[in-house]
């Protein structure tokens, strides 16, 4: 197929419209010929006993004297059930003037008589007027089972289409939760088996990147550490014995070693809350206790002071994730402040919220989401005096993410700095 310009999409396309097409013209067919057998059955009787009866009855009439024949049409009224009546010829014209001719005659109310030219009487026959016959069930019932049938064969085709992008959606979404399982559904659809198989490479494809990715961070933050205590122990072993300047240098040496050792530190927490045998604890514990122990784990600058306010008294958390997020947001909030710093924790009726204010020079609007991102930080802020690493935000969101919440980033309306909103339903899973 691909030679005349369709693709393997195209042709899954036109053979499904193909299908559709031919099937909805056959059952068309199947039932437009149904439909027309029993109109011709229904006419072709309808016809041979009016003939036949209206025979009769000229027969019966033309047995008696014509003085008799009024008493004898009331007569074969009586058995018939229909009004039989002699009409003068010059009363009626009809047409076809031949033996036996038959004509219709309906009244006002829509009722049909029949008449037959009776010219060895000198007469016309009347039979009725007939009430007009009701169509069958199964003829009223041709137009709503053809478009039923529409919808079930509609519904046959697309059926499997559904399923198998249930089973997609379903493998997609496992996937999302566990990066170490890649998709597995093209043994298992039926006509999206071509996407299928290309969305299980790709899954494979990806797992093993992440997987590589992960391992090669936790293997170079354990094999560096290593390394990094030898030189710690060196430089304290030449700071004891040297001085002036070159104890300036080594204390110099010391500070960037342990800068590294945090951030070492910083990337194996990041790695653990993105690993997905990652189990939350959760609790419900004081919020006014635990906000002041992951206070006091926040070294506040000189000349900056944290305010805290409280309208929740208990909330449920994972304590130990929330305090890292807690004690980020404190430090980030703490490196850009002036002077003060306010957290808030409150409880509404969808969850609880807490809320980190500074009133720095504040974070602007095109930076508020891509900050949460890991190794993102703001441009004028890469320095060794405020710059972090640009992980503390991104471990935020993902511990916000793992309670069932978010967070942004907004403009503090009282203090004019930055405002972290983190907000999450607080709900024991």
């Amino acid at each position: 197929m691909k030679r005349f310009g369709f693709s393997p999409n195209g042709h899954l396309l036109f053979r499904s419209y193909l299908f559709l097409a031919i099937t909805l013209v056959v059952v068309a067919s199947v039932l437009d010929f149904g439909f027309n057998q029993l109109r011709s059955a229904q006419s072709s009787e309808q016809e041979l006993w009016l003939s036949s009866t209206l025979k009769l009855v000229e027969a019966e009439l033309a047995a008696v004297p014509e003085n008799a024949r009024e008493l004898r049409a009331r007569e074969l009224s009586e058995s018939i059930g229909f009004d039989v009546s002699i009409l003068q010829r010059d009363d009626v014209h009809m047409a076809a003037e031949s033996q036996g001719a038959m004509a219709m005659l309906a009244d006002a109310d829509g009722n049909i008589s029949h008449l037959r030219d009776a010219p060895g009487m000198n007469a016309i026959i009347r039979i009725g007027p007939v009430e007009v016959p009701h169509e069958s069930l199964v003829i009223r019932l041709l137009p709503p089972v053809f478009y039923l049938s529409i919808f079930a064969v509609v519904g046959l085709w697309l059926r499997p289409f559904f399923r198998d992008i249930n089973l997609i959606s379903s493998a997609a979404d496992r996937f999302a939760a566990d990066y170490r399982k890649p998709l597995s559904t093209a043994n298992t659809t039926t006509q999206l088996t071509g996407l299928a198989r290309n969305l299980d490479d790709m899954s494979a494809r990806l797992s093993g990147l992440i997987q590589s990715q992960k391992e090669l961070i936790a293997a170079l933050s354990h094999e560096m550490r290593t390394p990094l205590a030898r030189i710690r122990f060196a430089l304290a072993v030449m700071n004891s014995n040297g001085g002036g300047d070159l104890g300036k240098q080594i204390e110099a040496l010391d500070t960037d070693v342990q800068e590294i050792d945090a951030l070492i530190a910083t990337m194996l927490n990041y790695a653990r809350l993105d690993h997905p045998d990652l189990q939350m604890n959760w609790q419900t514990v004081p919020v006014g206790r635990w906000l002041a122990e992951a206070q006091e784990k926040v070294q506040a600058p000189n000349g900056v002071t944290i305010l805290t306010e409280l309208t929740s008294t208990s909330a449920a958390m994972d304590p130990r994730l929330m305090s890292l997020a807690v004690s980020n947001l404190l430090v980030n909030a703490c490196r850009y402040a002036n002077e003060n710093v306010r957290c808030t924790v409150s409880e509404n009726g969808e969850g609880h919220e807490i809320r980190v204010e500074d009133d720095g020079r504040g974070i602007p609007s095109s930076e508020r989401e891509s900050i949460f991102k890991a190794f993102t930080r703001i441009d004028d802020s890469r320095n060794r005096e405020t710059g972090g690493y640009g992980l503390g935000l991104a471990i935020v969101a993902r511990i916000a993410a793992l309670h069932g919440g978010d967070v942004e980033a907004r403009e503090s309306k009282e203090l004019g700095g930055a405002c972290f909103v983190f907000r999450w339903p607080g709900q024991v899973k």
